[in-house]
């Protein structure tokens, strides 16, 4: 369950000490070689795994009484897709999705790994009561569309570019890396003929060979 900001206390300084323990992490992304837009979505990854498990892990004040375990499955109830808590659930997995199969170049690691990502979260949820979290199906949906709406959003962006000619394609830069070399005509050279056998006048005749 994702509560919003103000149910969550100190929601803000656990993202950020989050953050800062995968910054090393995120630098060493900026170095690997590759095309730079990958590496800035390796880089901003952990920021946004991060948040995903500040807003869905952190404690909250609630207290849930349910049994450890026990995890709803209920879709009409309060926090389903149509209301503001579904749509948080939503929002919250497009960034680590989309930047995660930007990063990878696969599409399916940004879904495989937010339906991975939310089900662990749930399974906490339901055996930690203690959170004050309670484990929810339609959470489970609302992070499963999240993180297909973030892929759609990477993999639009990348084929619009593709048709604008904004990223060259596999072809083009094959063939342009491509040096074609021509044979150079040999360059005709005056060489001195073999030596000879002296002449009458004791000089020796040199003869030009083209």
């Amino acid at each position: 369950m994702l509560e919003t900001y103000r149910g969550i206390p100190h929601l803000l300084d656990i993202w950020l000490v989050l953050t800062g323990m995968a910054l090393p992490v995120a630098l060493s992304s900026l170095r690997r070689p590759g095309a730079l837009a990958p590496r800035l979505a390796a880089f901003g990854m952990p920021a946004a795994f991060a948040l995903v498990l500040a807003a869905t892990l952190s404690p909250t004040p609630h207290r849930i009484s349910s049994v450890v375990g026990q995890c709803g499955t209920h879709l009409a109830t309060t926090g389903g897709l149509t209301s503001e808590q579904g749509l948080l659930n939503v929002l919250l997995f497009i960034p680590a999705a989309g930047l995660l199969a930007l990063a990878s170049g696969r599409p399916g690691d940004g879904i495989a790994a937010g339906i991975g990502l939310s089900a662990s979260v749930e399974a906490v949820q339901a055996l930690i009561p203690q959170l004050g979290r309670s484990c929810q199906l339609h959470d489970l949906i609302a992070n499963t569309a999240g993180a297909f709406c973030g892929v759609g959003v990477v993999v639009g962006v990348q084929s619009i570019a593709r048709r604008s000619h904004l990223v060259p394609s596999p072809y083009v830069v094959e063939h342009a890396a491509m040096v074609v070399v021509r044979p150079r005509t040999l360059a005709r050279h005056l060489r001195p003929a073999p030596v000879a056998a002296k002449s009458s006048n004791g000089l020796r005749p040199m003869v030009r060979v083209r």
